[in-house]
């Protein structure tokens, strides 16, 4: 056996104990030793993903702490049961430590486990018998310029009451800063969200900017979670309303340092309504996702962040009472005569009544009773949805778009209901991006609604007459299948649809909404006297004037009952 297989057995009988150490319900399988190098810039780390822990056992011999498999099994297990715990922790705590980092996002990844490390390891020394300390001073001083790591250990020797000097050496350290962080760690011992921004800022406060920017972003890393993700979007994360609030620093934090203060925008009560308080842009959720090694796009990110942020705001969609005469009932047999239709000759029966055939004899066929009967289908009304996308509308990818929020809800509503839904983003002249058709297909849905351009306002007529009348020089026909309600959202841009511009009106839009049978809407960010003068030129559609993000939400919650065939038969949910 050799010496890296033979301490490969001592640390695998050492699990045991190590979760132990965190109770005796503690569950996780059996560590991965690695007996080849792995490249990691660390000894140990905690894989989010597979939900197991890692150790290189090769750095371990480098580094000389073969004899401390207690110190560093224990506390990758607090990775997994302390912080961050689970992946959307992980992105929350890495939003916090973004927002205290102000403009490092190189260094989120690194100062976000270090935090962890600090609340695992304060736990492991002061109140579960590890003895973290003696692993640290095994270890040794870190390098004099390292100001992030001397200032991580000189507040371990405070949380520990350790003399000074047992872990940092005689190397220079930020004494009151550190005692800052020692506070912090303790006031946020369970709350690793809550104390992230605060710890941030205090190593942005701390160190020079110029060696936190030439800070490699591995670095002084002893162990941490592994960052790089399936590219998914944890649920629940685009909708927390504390994540993109202010950094608060631990010198002003009263659960730090006990002063009774004004209130601030982290200790202000938040609210989770239409505005959606504090919470992440879309931008701002996929910066952090980037900065922990994610593979997810941005348009991935606004996907999700738009769906979950409309969840909370579906309707009711319409559904349209359609009649359908039930099929003709099947009756007996009769005689077929001379001069009656041959096709209606029922050859089994005939046969099986005489082998021998004689038309106006043995020839019969099937009779049928009539069933007047009428059944009632009720069917949900499809959308046609368009959403401006000039210059004047935000990114929907980049920050908070009320036009694809709003969008959003509509579209999903529909595809709650059964609908299908056909969504179109337009700016210019051939800058349209669309479903193929009508789908039921939320993601393709929703990939359209988020889509940006930027550019020049042009309304796509020929789509809308595609779609609606079909192509009367071609011979063919339109591409919905039954009733559809056209929304359009946008601003004044909308008279594009209308009168495009350089020519006179064109009747398309109204031929349009009278062929789809569903009713339509436009939804304008404008002011209301406006869209008043507005309305008799939009040739039949209901227009509504919008002004904030609130007035845009409350018209879509209330839609589908005042708009949308509310008064033509039973909604479905």
């Amino acid at each position: 056996m050799t010496p890296l297989e033979e301490l490969a057995e001592r640390w695998r009988a050492t699990w045991a104990a190590a979760l132990a150490t965190w109770g005796r319900t503690s569950r996780l399988h059996a560590p991965v030793l690695h007996t080849d190098p792995c490249g990691m810039p660390s000894w140990a780390w905690y894989s989010l993903d597979d939900v197991e822990v890692h150790v290189d056992l090769t750095v371990v011999r480098e580094r000389h702490v073969e004899d401390h498999a207690l110190a560093v099994l224990a506390h990758e297990i607090g990775h997994h049961l302390l912080a961050p715990v689970d992946r959307a922790t992980h992105v929350r705590i890495a939003a916090r430590v973004r927002v205290g980092l102000v403009d490092l996002d190189h260094l989120v990844g690194l100062v976000a486990n270090l935090w962890c490390d600090l609340l695992i390891n304060d736990r492991l020394q002061r109140q579960l018998g590890v003895d973290r300390a003696a692993l640290s001073a095994a270890v040794g001083a870190p390098d004099p310029g390292d100001s992030l790591m001397l200032l991580v250990l000189r507040t371990n020797e405070i949380l520990w009451g350790l003399t000074r000097g047992t872990l940092v050496g005689k190397n220079v350290t930020p004494d009151d800063q550190a005692l800052l962080c020692a506070r912090l760690v303790r006031a946020y011992a369970r709350d690793p969200v809550g104390g992230a921004a605060g710890f941030a800022l205090l190593v942005r406060s701390t160190i020079p900017v110029e060696q936190l920017r030439a800070q490699q972003p591995g670095a002084g890393v002893a162990c941490g979670g592994q960052t790089g993700g399936d590219g998914s979007v944890p649920f629940g994360v685009a909708t927390d309303p504390t994540l993109g609030a202010p950094a608060l620093h631990p010198s002003r934090d009263p659960r730090v340092v006990g002063v009774v203060e004004t209130a601030t925008p982290e200790t202000e009560p938040v609210t989770a309504g239409a505005t959606g308080g504090n919470a992440l842009t879309p931008g701002a959720l996929h910066a952090v996702l980037q900065a922990l090694g994610s593979t997810t796009t941005a348009e991935e990110v606004a996907v999700s962040w738009y769906r979950e942020h409309a969840a909370r705001h579906l309707v009711p969609f319409p559904s349209r009472p359609q009649p359908r005469r039930a099929g003709e009932l099947l009756a007996g047999l009769e005689p077929w005569e001379v001069g009656d239709d041959l096709s209606t000759v029922d050859w089994t029966g005939t046969v099986t009544a005489s082998p021998v055939v004689v038309p106006g004899m043995t020839t019969v066929r099937r009779s049928y009773l009539d069933d007047p009967e009428e059944s009632v289908e009720v069917h949900p009304v499809d959308l046609d949805l368009y959403l401006d996308s000039s210059g004047s509308m935000p990114d929907p990818t980049r920050t908070r778009a009320p036009i694809a929020l709003a969008g959003a809800i509509l579209a999903l509503s529909a595809l709650r209901a059964g609908a299908r839904v056909q969504a179109t983003t337009w700016s210019g002249p051939g800058q349209v991006a669309a479903t193929d058709g009508f789908t039921r297909d939320a993601d393709e849905v929703l990939r359209a609604v988020v889509a940006y351009f930027g550019g020049s306002t042009a309304f796509p007529l020929d789509l809308l007459r595609r779609t609606h009348l079909g192509s009367p020089a071609a011979g063919a026909r339109n591409a919905r299948r039954g009733p559809a309600h056209i929304a359009v959202i946008s601003d004044d841009g909308v008279e594009t649809m209308f009168r495009p511009r350089g020519t006179t009106a064109d009747p398309t839009a109204g031929e349009a909404l009278r062929a789809a049978d569903g009713g339509g809407t436009l939804v304008l960010q404008v002011p209301a006297d406006w869209a008043a003068r507005f309305e008799e030129r939009a040739d039949g559609y209901a227009v509504h004037a919008v002004v904030t993000e609130d007035d845009l939400l409350t018209f879509v919650r209330r839609m589908a009952a005042s708009t949308w065939g509310g008064d033509r038969g039973p909604s479905t949910r």
